[in-house]
């Protein structure tokens, strides 16, 4: 039997056997480029729905906060003009912290008014009452991290006299 050697073989035997060689041997440069374009647009459009959802939760979150506070809000702003309803102030403001929310106020008297006339039945006259009653306009603006709210509502106070 007959021994085939390397120094046997014919040229063109030898020249295929070394071009299969590199076909088999892995991927090709454009390959390559191509899955990891593929790969980075992928993990930047991960990362901007990650962000935008993340953006979007922190102000979901600062909103939510704000609705939390706005009660206790409104009654220590009511609590402000309540307290200065005999002065003759016709502006008042404030600027206060309340459970990590920061709020400005300012309110403007737009009315001081009596209560109704009252009958007297036993001289038969209407007695009139003096000015007792101020309708306030109030302005508020409250704020929490990346969120800030305006809100404008009507307060009312009155006179002890």
């Amino acid at each position: 039997m007959k021994k085939l050697s390397y120094n046997n073989m014919t040229s063109s035997k030898r020249s295929k056997n070394i071009y299969n060689k590199h076909i088999q041997s892995g991927f090709t440069l454009i390959e390559i480029l191509v899955a990891t374009v593929i790969l980075f647009t992928s993990i930047a459009t991960v990362s901007v729905i990650y962000k935008g959802a993340y953006l979007s939760a922190e102000k979901a979150n600062a909103h939510v906060t704000i609705s939390g506070v706005i009660p206790m809000v409104l009654n220590n702003i009511r609590q402000d003009i309540r307290a200065q309803g005999n002065s003759e102030l016709t502006e008042l403001s404030g600027k206060e912290l309340a459970w990590g929310v920061n709020y400005n106020w300012s309110a403007a008297q737009i009315a001081f008014k009596a209560p109704p006339d009252v009958y007297d039945p036993d001289n038969g006259n209407m007695l009139s009452s003096p000015n007792k009653y101020k309708l306030w306009q109030v302005d508020l603006i409250v704020s929490y991290k990346v969120a800030r709210k305006s809100y404008q509502y009507n307060e009312l106070s009155w006179n002890d006299k």
